[in-house]
């Protein structure tokens, strides 16, 4: 394989899961004049901290200290209070943020009993902006957003491993080295980097396992199922692994900490723009369920979103509605592109100030590795966030639908009949005309770490 213009370094990534897309020098390829009008662009740097939920954050009002580094980046930028995932799983959601569309329009994630990556022909963030003088790299740790899937498509270094867990420091090391070795290109620079270690198993590298528990993790990891009726065997345990969660994040965040650390140590944290943010949240039993991707509870979709650097206002705290699909034309709003394409999401730091009666969709769950439900009983549940209220209703049943006033009753414990207007909301996006048609997708090589994962049956 060539590895041309850029170095690939493997420090502590093994040899799997590297991928290196075909690049030639940046001059080569777009030429002296275009350098010195690109190179005043800044530097761009997606982080998504997978299975992290926006309430367990110090800066959205957690009552314990768990992201001393994400509640500073906060100060510096813009937190948004009221962001909504666009599906509970891990694969449409990370669709969603690539794409600028709602999952019902990209069509991602699994559905008809087979998965579905990312539709080739759809514009992505990496393409838009390769297209004017970025250069992009991404480092991801999850088996559902790898090559086979179509998220390495415009990145010109994508590095993949499969399980993720434990590796944010190894992650933050690649990239900083990554830019260490590739100084002195004066092409802007987009990262995407993931981060898996939030997610389950909860089994924090130590001290970080003792901060909430006394022993550690004494070898509770994760929840534990009936194998066949999928039921679950430690309900008492959520209290333990909630707090080895919650120790996960203040890995993560200190983690966070070495990324910015080092950007400053390099002088690139002044032409940098950082935006922070989850796929999807988790649920510790709060509505009766564990993990994610099954469910459209707030627990699952009320995710964090933050954006820090050059040209962002300090210390904003934005409570109006916005999603994963708003990521796109921000970062497009960011590098100056007006993007030529179709898109569902909005600038988040265009001057027009958006509108407080947005709509903001969530559908797809997934097959959940500890419920074991029928698919075909759940693909069609769908949820709408519009102006503090939520409604959710499955299409795939014979059912009315729910609300919920999100303002006066945050834990979704009592339903309301659906509103006229959000029955309109629920309608209007079921319906919503798909602009992708990914295939499904032939998984054979990744089956058995899907299975292992609980992904797949």
């Amino acid at each position: 394989m060539r590895k041309e213009g850029y170095v690939n370094r493997k420090n502590g990534c093994g040899n799997r899961g590297i991928i290196n897309i075909v690049i030639i020098v940046f001059i080569s390829l777009f030429g002296v004049g275009c350098v010195a009008s690109r190179s005043s662009l800044p530097n761009i740097i997606l982080i998504s901290i997978d299975t992290l939920r926006a309430d367990h954050l110090s800066c959205y009002g957690y009552g314990r200290e768990t992201s001393p580094c994400i509640d500073s980046l906060a100060e510096s930028g813009i937190m948004f209070t009221h962001c909504q995932a666009q599906a509970p799983h891990t694969t449409p959601a990370h669709a969603s943020m690539l794409t600028g569309l709602s999952v019902i329009a990209h069509g991602a994630g699994y559905y008809n009993g087979v998965d579905h990556g990312l539709d080739p022909d759809l514009p992505t963030i990496p393409s838009m902006l390769k297209g004017n003088g970025y250069v992009n790299l991404a480092m991801v740790n999850s088996v559902v957003i790898n090559p086979d899937y179509g998220f390495s498509r415009g990145f010109d270094y994508f590095s993949w491993d499969p399980n993720g867990q434990g590796r944010a420091g190894i992650t933050v090391d690649e990239y900083l080295d990554w830019i260490d070795d590739n100084r002195g290109n004066p092409a802007p620079v987009f990262a995407f980097l993931h981060f898996y270690d939030v997610h389950i198993p909860y089994d924090p590298p130590s001290p970080y396992d003792e901060l909430f528990t006394d022993n550690g993790s004494q070898g509770v990891t994760g929840w534990v199922t009936d194998t066949l009726s999928g039921t679950l065997l430690n309900p008492d345990d959520s209290d333990h692994l909630m707090n080895l969660y919650d120790g996960e994040i203040v890995w993560v965040d200190s983690q966070l900490k070495r990324l910015f650390d080092g950007l400053r140590e390099r002088d690139l944290h002044e032409r940098t723009i950082i935006i922070l943010v989850s796929d999807h949240g988790e649920e510790f039993l709060e509505h009766g369920g564990w993990g994610h991707s099954h469910a459209l509870w707030q627990e699952m979709l009320h995710v964090p979103l933050i954006i820090s650097g050059p040209g962002i206002p300090r210390g904003v705290v934005d409570s109006l509605p916005c999603g994963q699909f708003d990521i796109l034309p921000t970062i497009a709003e960011l590098a100056g592109i007006e993007p030529e394409f179709t898109i569902e999401g909005v600038s988040l730091v265009a001057p027009v100030s958006r509108s407080s009666n947005r709509l903001i969709p969530s559908s797809r769950v997934s097959p959940d590795k500890c419920f074991r439900w029928r698919m075909e009983q759940h693909e069609g549940l769908v949820a709408v966030y519009l102006n503090g209220l939520k409604g959710i209703r499955n299409y795939g049943l014979d059912e009315t639908g729910v609300m919920f006033d999100l303002v006066q009753d945050s834990r979704e414990a009592d339903s309301l009949p659906l509103s006229p207007e959000l029955q309109n909301a629920l309608d209007y996006y079921w319906t919503t005309p798909p602009v992708g048609n990914p295939e499904p997708m032939a998984i054979d090589s990744i089956s058995g770490l899907l299975r292992d994962l609980g992904y797949i049956r």
